[in-house]
């Protein structure tokens, strides 16, 4: 993620054709209001089309009137891993993968990267090898780069809604065709890929009524999200059980990238949920405007930190144990309201 500030740009074309409402299929929608609404028509999408509404009478104002991209122009890639796996990047959608390496006995965890990222970056790869580590899983790591890429943020504000589509879509086959459970689907997004996991939810309940099991937020992006509807955003309601780690909840001139309002069955707000230990000082001005790219390590500081505090809560550490309701990975379904534990300003920050 990035600021606000910097990086609303011009609104971008995309390909329109017949059109209505936010969730609703092309088949049931003709013909009203084109130019703020898009219908994509992709089998990678839920029953192969999905319009899109940004209309002001929509929920999805957030984006600024930028429309989301169909699949064919987001190039989004589902990289399948487990203990057999763990190492060979390739698309569960390929059959002979979903055949050989998809087992409906384990339960899978998808990992979804925010703005500017990528699903190769060491992050998502440290957090698939600890899950493996820890759990014998079905991995999925959703790299959506094209649809996340700088400079402009708003756009894929946007594109977390096709994104999210095409998750639900992937899981609804998966549950179709293969009787996974839909309790078995664990989402963990960050920024961003925490709203996409939203939407995904929303699909998902959308096209079977029932839930997935869990979806963890890792402080998801407060930019375009905060103060809107929990429609366009992660919400409590998107799972069964939804858990959040809040670690750079700050106003945005004050270079805060988190949403700063409690959102799931539990969030966890370490050190306050803001300013995180061991994290240079982030005070914004013109030379850091000027100089975006080289202060965005300290920009994202903070930001970042969730993951960290995620991936050690797998496999080495537990974060103030109070119970059920300690922060990560292991944290049980019971725990419910805000926690605010404590952590250290060094690795593994426990």
């Amino acid at each position: 993620m990035a600021l606000w500030l910097i990086l609303v740009a011009l609104s971008t074309t995309a390909t329109v054709c017949e059109s209505y409402y936010n969730f609703l299929d092309c088949y049931e929608n003709k013909d009203t209001w084109i130019y703020s609404r898009i219908c994509c028509k992709s089998e990678q999408l839920p029953n192969g089309c999905e319009c899109f509404d940004i209309s002001f009478w929509s929920d999805f104002t957030n984006s600024l009137y930028h429309l989301p991209f169909c699949p064919v122009n987001l190039h989004v890639k589902f990289y399948s891993f487990d203990r057999g796996h763990k190492d060979q990047f390739v698309d569960i959608r390929d059959e002979d993968v979903m055949d050989t390496q998809f087992q409906v006995s384990r339960d899978t965890v998808f990992i979804i990267h925010g703005f500017s990222d990528k699903g190769t970056v060491p992050w998502a790869q440290k957090m698939k090898n600890a899950l493996l580590e820890a759990n014998d899983l079905n991995v999925i790591i959703v790299d959506w780069k094209e649809a996340a890429k700088m400079p402009n943020y708003m756009q894929a504000v946007a594109n977390t809604r096709s994104v999210g589509a095409m998750i639900a879509r992937l899981i609804f086959d998966l549950y179709t065709y293969k009787w996974a459970s839909l309790e078995s689907f664990h989402l963990v997004g960050h920024s961003l890929g925490a709203h996409v996991g939203g939407i995904a939810g929303k699909e998902i309940e959308r096209l079977t009524g029932g839930k997935l099991g869990r979806i963890t937020g890792l402080d998801p992006a407060g930019p375009a999200f905060e103060r809107y509807s929990a429609n366009v955003r992660l919400d409590k309601s998107d799972a069964t059980f939804v858990d959040v780690i809040h670690t750079d909840a700050e106003p945005l001139m004050e270079t805060g990238l988190g949403i700063r309002t409690t959102i799931g069955h539990v969030d966890f707000w370490p050190n306050g949920g803001a300013h995180q230990p061991g994290c240079p000082p982030e005070i914004i001005g013109l030379a850091e405007i000027v100089n975006f790219n080289d202060n965005l390590d300290i920009i994202k500081c903070s930001h970042g930190r969730c993951l960290d505090l995620f991936i050690n809560s797998i496999t080495v550490c537990q974060y103030d144990p109070q119970g059920p309701c300690t922060m990560g990975y292991h944290v049980s379904t019971e725990c419910q309201g805000d926690f605010y534990p404590n952590t250290t300003a060094e690795e593994p920050f426990c």
